[in-house]
């Protein structure tokens, strides 16, 4: 976890040190300068500060870092290009293309890096909802079961997306929700609110979850006192058998960096013991399937990847570092794995061709 934080200082510092380069400009410099520090300030002001002003620190550090990256990538993509228009030149002696000023290179790359931001932001606020239909012989009746994940409810994270997932909740009417992780992603001791209105969700079979990575990132205590708050049953390595359909759950294997892991992590460690002749629901953070539990169990419901936030990112690192990086995936043997992108975002709330969603699963005969 150490080396993970300061990976990520030292490229945010290089990505601070880029811009300043390609700006050159002194007055830049304080403005930079408070966007590297200010990362150091969020759990400060989390932890200290009113709602409000903890939520205006929180959400104007994140949009920084979110407009870094864009700018970033704006400008390489104006190096990559001059880098062409000079090869052109030097190879064949020709210039097919113009080569911009240097001014005109910082405003491409500013208009490029606000149109990208805004445009990402916009993709945050309305999630897709997903609807399957499993058919199986377990069951004697429809089972609607409602999915949500990485809700990263926190200083930014709050009603807005509890509104979201209460409307469709109400259209849906679900007979069990499940939660697979990141429901907490911050201090929530004066965040009542918002556990009272998830308690207001409350379907006939229950409400279930477990925890995700960020749960350990503060307090996980007080993050599991939430969840429990808010109506859900935590599931710890554990499993609860609701008639037709048995609900398993696991913690996240991040837990091990904070020696605060409840029960076994691998699903088949529980699942090998379980009835074979009951549909039997995975939730699970991570979408990482012990493979020898494939035949175990019916559907797996997974979410942290957010579909790798950018679209190149999950079309291309995600699937190398887990099972999907989102959707639905048949895993053989009679094994399934849903994804979810999640509801909220766990850094600057910015999504591209990644967007939010929520999946209704009919389970029937």
């Amino acid at each position: 976890m150490k080396w993970f934080i300061l990976a990520f200082l030292s490229m945010y510092l290089l990505m601070n040190l880029y811009v300043y380069l390609k700006l050159r400009h002194r007055a830049i410099l304080p403005v930079l300068a408070l966007g590297f520090f200010s990362p150091f300030l969020m759990r400060y002001a989390d932890d200290n500060f009113s709602p409000s002003l903890s939520y205006t620190i929180v959400l104007g550090t994140l949009l920084y870092m979110g407009f870094l990256l864009y700018l970033v990538v704006s400008f390489l993509l104006l190096d990559l290009y001059s880098l062409f228009v000079k090869a052109m030149h030097s190879i064949f002696g020709i210039n097919p293309l113009p080569r911009p000023s240097k001014k005109l290179s910082i405003v491409v790359a500013l208009l490029l890096a606000l149109s990208l931001s805004a445009y990402s932001y916009y993709e945050t606020l309305k999630p897709e909802v997903y609807h399957f239909h499993i058919k199986t012989d377990k069951v004697s009746q429809r089972i609607r079961i409602m999915h949500i994940s990485d809700v990263h409810l926190g200083p930014v994270m709050g009603m807005d997306k509890i509104k979201l997932i209460k409307e469709v909740y109400e259209r849906y009417k679900p007979d069990l929700l499940v939660s697979t992780g990141d429901l907490v992603d911050g201090n929530m001791k004066r965040k009542d609110g918002l556990a009272q209105a998830l308690r207001e969700m409350s379907p006939p079979l229950g409400k279930f979850a477990v925890l995700g990575n960020h749960e350990y990132y503060r307090d996980v205590q007080q993050a599991i006192e939430f969840t429990e708050d808010a109506g859900f049953v935590l599931l710890r390595g554990d499993w609860v058998d609701l008639g037709s359909i048995i609900v398993v759950g696991v913690d996240d294997d991040d837990c091990r960096f904070f020696n605060a892991c409840v029960g076994p992590l691998s699903e088949y460690e529980i699942l090998k013991d379980l009835p074979k002749d009951k549909f039997i629901l995975v939730l699970k953070h991570k979408p990482s399937v012990d493979k020898r539990a494939l035949g175990l169990f019916d559907l797996m419901l997974a979410g942290h990847t957010h579909g790798g936030v950018y679209y190149p990112v999950g079309k291309f690192v995600i699937p190398r570092l887990f099972d999907a990086n989102a959707g639905w995936v048949e895993l053989g043997k009679g094994s399934a794995l849903f994804v979810s992108k999640g509801v909220g975002t766990g850094g600057p709330p910015m999504r591209f061709f990644a967007p939010p969603d929520m999946a209704i699963i009919d389970i029937s005969e």
